[in-house]
């Protein structure tokens, strides 16, 4: 006897016409509604690669340093610039690099411009931008700009394009549960203790009495690379494009370009911590060796 399909197991015939004609209008509706929303987040700029687009001209908008000159002055735009890194199998010579901030992928939805969620890195610096750039202010309430910035004086770095309310560098120490008070995507550790991050805020949180941050975790101070040389130093005027130690007031660490790679939204770039890095000699090695650079071209005996 031969066999028959019954009428249930033929996808044709499982549905009546007018059931099917309500789940295909069902389904171009859907498909409709998906291109209205696409169509309302173009407009309103919404859409993920039109925020990464605006994230990458916000962040890499060109701005200009201080004029060139051998001293640094505070109210001046300048880069931090590591004087050398020690990378094996890695010429780092043509690399230029500076401490940038880096926004992580988590964050761009919310904003497209530099903010509290920011981290630092050392990252290659072909020209100067808005991401590799800072304003060097002074570290009391007094408006010091035009003075010279000396070895030992405090100042404070801050984001150069910042809104009403500027944007500073930071670092903290650890909290009382020994927990870090700055949370980073990424950390570098010395003998299994985690470094000290870097982070940013805003300057309204530090000037209330009862602000976040205290305002001497924004405090930065400058000392002679030669240890034999820093107490002959102190309160001289502190010259660009030397070797230098950068040193965070509140810790008394040194900030350090760290030898770890990773991966942002820009490329490969280094991490940068706030670490004392020294050598049997007591000297501290290219960790912690930076140079302030406003646009003057270093010397000779600067690039040795």
């Amino acid at each position: 006897m031969p066999c028959s399909i019954s009428p249930f197991e033929s996808g044709s015939n499982r549905y009546r016409a007018n059931v099917r004609i309500g789940n295909w209008f069902e389904d171009n509706c859907l498909e409709e509604d998906k291109r209205e929303s696409f169509r309302k987040m173009r407009d309103r700029g919404e859409l993920l690669v039109e925020k990464a687009r605006s994230l990458f001209d916000n962040f890499q908008k060109e701005v200009q340093l201080a004029a060139p000159k051998d001293d640094i002055m505070f109210g001046a735009v300048i880069q931090l610039m590591p004087i050398y890194m020690n990378l094996l199998d890695m010429d780092t010579t043509e690399l230029h690099p500076a401490l940038s901030v880096v926004i992580n992928e988590h964050a761009i939805r919310a904003s497209q411009t530099i903010n509290e969620n920011c981290e630092l890195t050392v990252a290659p610096s072909e020209r100067p931008c808005v991401r590799n750039a800072f304003r060097i202010v002074s570290g009391d309430e007094h408006d010091r700009t035009g003075e010279k910035l000396k070895y030992g004086q405090r100042f404070r770095l801050e984001c150069v394009e910042s809104p009403a309310d500027p944007i500073l560098l930071y670092s903290a120490p650890k909290m009382t549960n020994l927990s870090q008070a700055i949370n980073t995507t990424f950390n570098s550790q010395k003998y299994g203790e985690i470094n000290l991050p870097l982070g940013l805020v805003h300057r309204s949180k530090i000037m209330c009495p009862d602000g976040d941050i205290p305002k001497a975790f924004t405090n930065w101070f400058c000392m002679h690379v030669d240890p034999q040389k820093r107490f002959e130093s102190e309160g001289g005027v502190l010259p660009s494009n030397s070797p230098l130690v950068i040193v965070h007031a509140a810790t008394n660490r040194n900030l350090a370009a760290e030898n770890v790679v990773i991966q942002t939204l820009f490329g490969p770039e280094f991490l940068v911590s706030v670490q004392n890095y020294r050598n049997v000699f007591k000297r501290e090695i290219w960790k912690n060796v930076w140079m302030i650079s406003n646009g003057q071209q270093p010397s000779a005996a600067h690039k040795a």
